[in-house]
């Protein structure tokens, strides 16, 4: 293992073939967090040697969801480093050196084996039952031969020669001690015929010529941790500390899927989910925070996180808890922020907003008097405009409102009649006057409460549900509220 005094340095090493989705997304982050705990630096590598799977739109994706979540790299992909190139797509001629390297002290060879042939003999073991192993039918070929083989222009890959009967052992931070035999292994291919490397090679090569210390990623990998260390030390290069982070589950404990509302992190900010949420909830999925809370600040988890409390147990994801986390983060939010995305929301979903004379003026002011109204109410800011459209648009009422009171015990139209004049003798319109205005003139209808507001609830938002009313009432303006009061009596009216 290299030296406990070493500056740390961790990397993230995606793949561009998609987007980036929840197990990368942690992946990232809990990187991120070690490094930015440990005082370490963080590279961003990319590994699009896949050329079957390579999407390079996917890239720029990528990145921009990293930065969107507010995962920095200290070097790497678009940013300056001493390790470069930090493509794979760009370091062919390094691996090929060291493959090649490999192959002059003997500890790799050239095998000329067709994949088609290959192929058949995998398909013919399987059918008896039995695992491929390579032969290592190309290792007793004439030395001579297979430099005419070469001279001819015939296509091979390069294998790792593995020693017999070695022991390979690492300590995982998560898992323990690990142990793998060689003689369960086979001579793995470290270069294609294409000239490209393999997962396996290429790796802990890039590992080894970035000086990583730390290889923080998914379970998914702790099967490859064996051959790449037999890259390492037949290389001669130090081995950094491994931590294989525990698989995510669906909330069933199946497979995480689309079903269980994993989707892309664009799709999360689409449905309007804070970063800072995701980040708070990725933390919870495979680390136990040594307090009982769920809710941290960022710079608290990284105060908070230690590599060694990562368990070893399946996460297991669940949207209804992300849905939680995410709106309590809405509810820590200044209402100035809040108003800012709320104006956002009205210039882009709303063409012409009304009861607004001064467009910027108005919009602003009404949007920091909304805010407070709807914060406690919203689990994901896409659901603003689900609450706030009356403010700017006009009402109208569906066959379901206009029928809203015919079987409710209360004459919506003398409620309405009552408030009415109520209303134009009021000369200051404000919450506290509404309220103490609206309860007497209930009493003095004998009408209950809640069924005298939900007469004026329907009236000025064409649904019985709505923002605290007497706010909304206030927002709204004398002139606008007794329009629509005015509005839905006549609505009534002609309906009768």
């Amino acid at each position: 293992m290299g030296s406990s005094n070493q500056q740390v340095r961790v990397r993230f090493a995606p793949s561009p073939t998609g987007y980036l989705h929840i197990g990368s997304a942690r992946t990232a982050f809990f990187n991120w967090l070690f490094a930015r705990k440990t005082g370490g630096n963080l590279i961003l590598r990319i590994e699009d040697t896949d050329m079957a799977r390579h999407m390079e739109e996917s890239l720029n994706s990528l990145t921009s969801s990293l930065k969107w979540l507010g995962i920095s790299w200290d070097e790497g992909y678009d940013a300056e480093g001493g390790f470069g190139p930090y493509r794979q797509s760009q370091r062919k001629d390094i691996y090929q050196q060291y493959a090649h390297t490999l192959i002059a002290q003997g500890k790799a060879y050239p095998c000329f084996c067709s994949p088609e042939s290959l192929k058949v003999q995998r398909q013919d073991l399987e059918k008896q039952g039995k695992t491929f192993k390579y032969d290592r039918k190309c290792l007793s070929l004439d030395p001579g031969q297979a430099a005419a083989n070469i001279s001819q222009g015939m296509p091979y890959a390069v294998r790792l020669r593995l020693p017999d009967s070695q022991t390979i052992s690492f300590k995982d931070t998560v898992y323990g001690d690990i142990s793998v035999n060689t003689d369960n292994l086979d001579d793995f291919v470290i270069l294609r015929s294409n000239g490209l490397p393999t997962y396996n090679f290429s790796a802990a090569v890039d590992d080894a010529l970035m000086k990583i210390t730390h290889v923080i990623r998914g379970e998914d990998h702790l099967s490859n941790t064996p051959k790449q260390i037999l890259v390492y030390m037949m290389l001669g290069f130090d081995l950094p500390q491994f931590t294989h982070l525990p698989m995510i589950l669906g909330s069933d404990g199946h497979k995480l899927s689309k079903r269980h509302g994993s989707v892309s992190i664009e799709a999360y900010q689409e449905q309007g989910i804070l970063p800072e949420a995701i980040l708070n909830y990725l933390a919870l999925l495979g680390w136990t925070p040594p307090r009982e809370q769920d809710i941290f600040s960022i710079q608290r988890l990284i105060d908070l996180f230690e590599i060694e409390d990562i368990n070893k147990k399946p996460a297991r994801f669940d949207f209804e808890k992300l849905l939680w986390v995410n709106s309590n983060w809405i509810r820590s939010m200044e209402t100035g922020q809040l108003a800012e995305f709320i104006v956002k929301e009205v210039k882009q979903k709303i063409d012409k907003p009304a009861a607004l004379n001064n467009w910027e003026k108005d919009l602003n002011l009404k949007s920091e008097a909304i805010a407070p109204l709807i914060r406690e109410r919203i689990k994901t800011l896409s659901e603003t405009m689900d609450w706030i459209r009356p403010f700017f648009e006009k009402v109208s009422y569906s066959q379901e409102a206009m029928a809203f009171f015919d079987l409710k015990k209360v004459d919506a139209a003398q409620v309405l009649k009552a408030t009415l004049a109520m209303l134009d003798s009021l000369t200051d319109f404000n919450s506290g006057q509404i309220e103490t205005s609206l309860r007497q003139k209930a009493q003095e209808l004998e009408v209950g409460f809640r069924n005298f507001m939900a007469v004026i609830r329907v009236a000025l938002w064409g649904t019985n549900i709505s923002p605290p009313l007497f706010k909304t009432m206030e927002i709204l303006g004398k002139d606008l509220t007794t329009y629509r009061l005015s509005q839905y009596l006549e609505t009534l009216a002609s309906r009768s």
